[in-house]
């Protein structure tokens, strides 16, 4: 890490506010973030969660550096067209293209009504401590706002907004297995995004080309493609 102090704020606000960008610009904006930075680019990391983003295009020293102390799972998002360049200089890691989508349609900022879901902003410890998932509870600690659904009192399904730009939020939908296709994600992400519709922002919907049902549920809730992003993960993580 070089011994420069970087306005990350600056550098969060020199990338455009578009779809592709939404995690690398929430994560520089972020409480206590690490940023690395080399003659090539920059990589940033989240404190306590397993995400962090490349900005153009470091060397591969500086890449394992920051795998060091990162939280277990971690994976980067970064810019196709370095990606497999990045790939190749790193043994052993992965590389995995996703697509990002948006609305067809500009959602409205109307109240959905008849979901049976609720919608917390922020999520609070209560509701955090009633996701049955460890990273999932990770992201929601932080969320700007959350959406659940409910059988027998029981939460079975959940869509959240752990990150986000001026414009937009990026979607983490996910439902219990035994209660999926019965509408529960539909529902939360509609939910959710008629209430941050209110706040001038809009969903991006990122799917790796291997989840096909993260696709198919994107193209089911009106969402359609608009530009691509890859993803490297260090094989040990």
């Amino acid at each position: 890490m070089n011994g420069v102090a970087l306005d990350t704020e600056k550098l969060a606000g020199e990338l455009p506010d578009v779809p592709e960008q939404v995690e690398t610009r929430w994560l520089l904006r972020a409480p206590a973030s690490r940023v690395l930075t080399d003659a090539g680019g920059a990589v940033v990391v989240a404190a306590h969660l397993p995400s962090g983003a490349v900005i153009g295009e470091p060397g591969p020293d500086l890449l394992r550096q920051a795998t060091g102390g990162a939280p277990d799972g971690i994976d980067f998002v970064v810019q196709p067209e370095v990606a497999r360049r990045l790939a190749r200089a790193l043994e052993g890691w992965r590389l995995e293209e996703a697509t990002v989508h948006l609305p067809e349609e500009v959602i409205a900022a109307e109240p959905v009504e008849g979901s049976g879901v609720t919608v917390a902003a922020p999520a609070g410890p209560g509701l955090v401590a009633e996701l049955p998932s460890g990273e999932d509870r990770l992201y929601a600690k932080t969320a700007r706002a959350i959406s659940v659904s409910r059988e027998g009192g029981e939460v079975v399904s959940w869509c959240q907004a752990a990150q986000w730009t001026e414009t937009l939020w990026d979607v983490g939908v996910d439902t219990l297995e035994g209660h999926r296709r019965r509408g529960h994600a539909g529902a939360c992400f509609r939910a959710l995004a008629a209430h941050l519709a209110g706040e001038g922002r809009q969903p991006v919907w990122a799917a790796a080309d291997g989840n096909t049902a993260s696709l198919r549920l994107a193209r089911r809730l009106g969402m359609v493609p608009v530009g691509r992003i890859a993803i490297l993960e260090p094989r040990t993580s």
